[in-house]
């Protein structure tokens, strides 16, 4: 039975491993990983800027008022200067990223690549006639054409790479410095890939239509109904940990994929919250990363509280610290859980409990959803990233309450694998 068991396991973890690097190789899914981490930082020094502008509290509005001798709204307004720059322009910043990402990866000329993907972006966004002439709207540029971004990038980069490949490009003599022949050399290939999008955007005018709105309702749609739904950030979740479970890094291969979607529904959320409306998005960055993460810490909580063996005791104290913080591979390594068949149905599943733990309670309108004003980093301390991503104290106590499941759902299995190793440590057989 026990060499059956061991078969099944090095054949799946072989052929998941197989899986995993095949995706780690892609460099599509590593480009679009590498683009969103990128863009990322500027999302948190945004919304610290974003926090104080539509503070929640009046007297806080009416304090800085006084002290600054102006109506909120003038600096309000001011403060608003930093999102209008950053989180209001998510598209045009990640097709940067992307387009640089990519053109790394196929090791051709990254600047060039970057600034032809940036007009070639901008060609395909619709423009607002206005009495001033001609203006780009920031909801055009914003995370609601991220897919479009993501996109650009690519296909600029295919269509530079293509043409650059076959030698097509203006030659300079070797006596040239790299610096001043790159340039005209690029010229041809950044012509050819602009001439290409122009092309499409006069196809997408005839049809009456434009590429974000084509794009978000052909590939979007899709990505939004599994994404954005109880079932998609679960099972996610779960694959996620299956990942991790056999020494692949999850996060990184899981996110490639289902960050874009997240935070296109975060960036939705934030702009109704702006207007003073309630977000209606569930399922969004702040979602996955606060609120369907709190599992796998149950289990050092778990063996905190009934560990007998001098190995879980020593590990469950020193993985406690760094996992305040949302670090796991303390405890992932030390117990460990990794490959550990005593912690499997824990580990795959306590995370995705979670999830519907506080999907229910947001469906039920029991806490605030996440106003999408407070994207933290996902080292936030639990307890502390629910009362700000809601702004409101039941994000908190959801938490805590997602918490006490996980570390009920632990108990058991953590007790039991306990006993084996406490066994061995006593001089016994470590199988029951």
């Amino acid at each position: 039975m026990s060499d059956t068991k061991s078969k099944f396991t090095d054949t799946f973890q072989m052929k998941l491993g197989q899986f995993a690097t095949a995706m780690s190789a892609n460099i599509y899914v590593t480009a679009i990983r590498d683009a969103m981490l990128a863009y990322v930082p500027f999302t948190f020094i945004a919304s610290i800027f974003l926090i104080l502008a539509c503070f929640p509290l009046e007297g806080f509005n009416n304090l800085v008022s006084s002290i600054l001798h102006c109506e909120a709204a003038v600096w309000q307004g001011k403060l608003m200067y930093v999102h209008a720059s950053s989180l209001a322009i998510g598209g045009l910043l990640v097709v940067m990223t992307m387009a640089h990402s990519i053109a790394e990866k196929m090791k051709i000329n990254e600047i060039q690549v970057t600034v032809t993907a940036v007009v070639n972006y901008l060609i395909l966004t619709p423009m607002l006639v206005t009495d001033a002439g001609k203006a780009i709207a920031l909801n055009s540029v914003s995370a609601e054409a991220m897919f479009c971004a993501i996109l650009t990038g690519i296909f600029t980069a295919k269509i530079y790479q293509f043409i650059d490949g076959k030698g097509i490009k203006i030659k300079m003599p070797d006596a040239v410095p790299p610096a001043v022949s790159a340039p005209f050399e690029s010229l041809i290939p950044s012509f050819g890939a602009i001439a290409a999008f122009w092309i499409v955007r006069l196809i997408l005018d005839a049809m009456g239509t434009n590429a974000v709105a084509l794009i978000n309702n052909t590939l979007g749609l899709p990505l939004f109904l599994i994404g954005g739904s109880i079932f998609g950030a679960a099972g996610a979740k779960i694959f996620e940990q299956l990942l991790w479970f056999f020494g692949l890094h999850g996060g990184s291969i899981v996110s490639g994929v289902m960050t874009p979607v997240f935070q296109v529904l975060e960036d939705q959320n934030r702009n109704l919250s702006m207007m003073g409306q309630i977000p209606t998005n569930i399922i969004s960055s702040s979602f996955y990363s606060h609120f369907a993460s709190v599992g796998v810490v149950g289990g050092v909580i778990a063996a905190l509280i009934v560990a007998k063996s001098r190995q879980y005791k020593e590990i469950s104290r020193i993985a406690a610290v760094p996992y305040i913080f949302g670090v796991g591979e303390p405890a992932l390594f030390g117990f460990p859980m990794m490959l550990n068949f005593d912690l499997l149905i824990p580990f795959l599943f306590s995370n995705a409990i979670s999830a519907v733990i506080a999907y229910v309670a947001f469906a039920l309108k029991l806490v605030p959803v996440a106003t999408g004003l407070v994207q933290l980093p996902w080292t936030t301390p639990l307890l502390v990233s629910g009362a700000l991503v809601t702004n409101s104290i039941w994000g908190a106590v959801l938490q805590l309450v997602q918490l006490i499941v996980a570390t009920v759902i632990w108990l058991p299995f953590m007790r039991k694998a306990d006993r084996r190793i406490l066994a061995t440590e006593n001089g016994g057989s470590a199988e029951e």
